[in-house]
This record gives structure tokens, C-alpha cells and sequence, in this order.
């Protein structure tokens, strides 16, 4: 009786022994993350315990990088790497959007939209360093705002020793929408001669467009041709295709050689610039009215056999169209005399 009373008690003993034990590893199996997370880890060094990052957070929430390694401040990176010159590039526009780094050119109060309301422009320049070339440009921006809104158009960016992006700047209506517009003359500098180019922006439409010399002038240019007059000191120019033709007198016909071996050199060596050259204070790029409609006046010299040789210039006359864009409508040929300009012949190019 007492032998079966011990093997009993052993028995029940082993039993409790085997649920404890069966306890102790459904616990272990628990903690090892049947919830999606990892278990914690222990420092070997003093034994404490921390948390491993959440196996499905992303990349930023890890403070790791998408290959791995740690984006903390001490990251390197080569000097060269175009992603760092670029986003350098782009602290450099972010600081100057913010407000510092602009130097204020012109501003004005003027309603462009015909609203009755004014808007608040301001033209701007800012110097912006390229840390991938180490050089610096010049960025001519217009900042509009208004109530509820603000807008921001580069118009020019330039380069050089002396960079310059304004001469002046009108605001008048270009498309004969009701609404003003803004022009604004861009200088820049030759080897011989100081030239003009220009910026046009609707804020109306919200386009702008960019005029220097492009191949379409540069096509026009090329269908004009020069010949000489047996026996005379007339140039002749002609554009074959608008059935244009007139005479330019070259008056100073005294060095050494015969006039009509001059002339023939004349007619032969003489160019038309496709570059808007500042001529003079009344031969510059500038708004003109005709009829009542703005017309953007674009003069280009002639030269005889040389840059110090002007001779004559042709001016240009454009309108903008209604998807506000230039269209050229006329040439006028204007000669130089001894006493003065005369024009010496115009054509139309367009209707209107």
C-alpha cells in the first residue's frame, strides 16, 4: 500500500514537471515574434536589453538608406557625385525662392489681367553657383503676387564678367487682349557693338517667349542679296521672294582703286547681321505704335566690307499674335547719308 501510494505521487510529480515545462516553451515560441515582430536583442556589453526596428518599416523610418547604410549626418559622398552638385545647385534656388539672395531691379503696381485689381511685380536677379563647375550664373526672375497668389517666371540667365539681365522694362498690351503685358529689353555686348534681346509674358495667358536670333530670322535674312550698279556708287538690295528691291548710296568712293572694283567689293563683302544691334537711340529694339497697335521694332545693321563699316540697317517690325507668339509683318531699309537716315524702301511681310 505504501509502495502505491509513492509511485503515484511520482507519477503526479512528473506530471506537473511535463505541463511546466510545456508552459515554459509555448512562452520561449511567443516571444520570438508569432506577432510580426522581432525579439528584442541583448547588448553583450552590458547586458541590457533594446529594441530591434520593425522588420516592415521602410528605409526612412530605420534610418537606414535604401543599400543599408546609416544616412546620418556623417554620410560621404564624392565630391563630384552630379546628384550632390544638383541638389546644392537646388538649396542655392530654395534659398534665394525664400527671399534672401535677391537683388530688386524695378517693381511696379499695375493691373495685368484688366480686373480692376493690381498685381505686385518685381523683377529680381539672383546669382546661382553651380557646385558641380565651381562658376557662378546670373538669373533674371519676375515675381507677380496678388491676393491669393504668387508667381515666378526666369526670364534670363546670363554669364560673363559683367552680366547684365534688364534695361528697361513697359507694360503695355502686345496681343490686343485688353490686357497689359510685360516687355522687357535684355542687354548683352559684342566684340564691336552692344545688342539687345527681349522677353514678352502675359500673365493673362501665363506665356512668355524669348526673342534672339534664331534660324527663322537667320532664314529670312539670307534671301536678301546685294549687286552693284554699272557706273554708279549704288548699291542695289533685293529679296527676291517679296519682290523687293531699292538703292543704297556709298558716298565715300576714294581709295585708290576704281569705283566700280569698289563697288564690286561692296557687293560681294556686304552682310546683313541677323543680331539686334543698338544703332543709335532712335535704331534700337523697342515697342512702337502704328495705328493704334504695339509693334516690337528689331533693327539689324548692314555692314559693307567691315564691323566698323555700318552702312545701312533694316528694320524689322513684329506683332504678336493671339497665341502670343511674334509674327514679322514688315522691313523698312533705312540708308545712311551724309545728311542723316532715309528710308529706302519697306515691304509687308504679313497681312495685317
Amino acid at each position: 500500500m505504501t509502495g502505491g501510494i509513492i509511485i503515484r505521487r511520482l507519477f503526479l510529480a512528473a506530471v506537473i514537471l511535463f505541463l511546466f515545462l510545456f508552459a515554459v516553451a509555448c512562452g520561449a515560441v511567443k516571444d520570438t515574434g508569432t506577432n510580426g515582430t522581432a525579439p528584442a536583442s541583448v547588448d553583450d556589453e552590458n547586458g541590457t536589453v533594446s529594441d530591434m526596428p520593425d522588420i516592415d518599416a521602410t528605409p526612412s523610418e530605420t534610418g537606414l538608406g535604401t543599400d543599408g547604410e546609416d544616412e546620418g549626418d556623417d554620410k560621404k559622398v564624392s565630391e563630384y557625385d552630379p546628384s550632390v552638385a544638383e541638389e546644392h545647385e537646388n538649396d542655392s534656388r530654395r534659398e534665394a525662392e525664400g527671399g534672401t539672395g535677391y537683388e530688386l531691379l524695378q517693381s511696379a503696381s499695375i493691373d495685368l489681367d484688366n480686373d480692376g485689381i493690381n498685381e505686385q511685380v518685381e523683377i529680381v536677379k539672383t546669382v546661382l553657383t553651380s557646385w558641380e563647375t565651381g562658376t557662378d550664373q546670373v538669373e533674371g526672375r519676375l515675381l507677380i503676387s496678388g491676393r491669393d497668389f504668387k508667381r515666378q517666371i526666369v526670364f534670363c540667365r546670363t554669364g560673363g564678367a559683367f552680366p547684365e539681365i534688364l534695361t528697361r522694362v513697359e507694360f503695355e498690351d502686345l496681343d490686343a487682349d485688353g490686357a497689359k503685358d510685360i516687355f522687357i529689353v535684355i542687354p548683352g555686348y559684342g566684340a564691336s557693338f552692344s545688342y539687345s534681346n527681349y522677353f514678352i509674358y502675359s500673365f493673362a495667358k501665363d506665356k512668355g517667349h524669348s526673342f534672339s536670333s534664331d534660324n527663322e530670322l537667320a532664314d529670312f535674312i539670307d534671301q536678301f542679296e546685294f549687286s552693284s550698279v554699272k557706273g554708279s556708287n549704288l548699291l542695289t538690295v533685293t529679296n527676291q521672294i517679296h519682290g523687293f528691291s531699292a538703292d543704297i548710296v556709298i558716298e565715300e568712293l576714294t581709295w585708290g582703286e576704281t569705283p566700280e572694283d569698289i563697288m564690286q567689293q561692296y557687293a560681294e563683302g556686304t552682310w546683313i547681321d541677323p543680331v539686334s544691334v543698338d544703332i543709335s537711340e532712335d535704331s534700337r529694339l523697342a515697342l512702337v505704335k502704328k495705328e493704334g497697335t504695339v509693334e516690337i521694332k528689331v533693327p539689324l545693321p548692314v555692314f559693307g566690307m567691315a564691323t566698323v563699316n555700318m552702312i545701312a540697317e533694316i528694320d524689322l517690325y513684329y506683332r504678336i499674335d493671339s497665341d502670343f507668339k511674334p509674327v514679322l509683318k514688315r522691313c523698312e531699309i533705312i540708308d545712311f547719308t551724309d545728311d542723316g537716315k532715309i528710308k529706302a524702301g519697306s515691304f509687308e511681310v504679313g497681312n495685317g
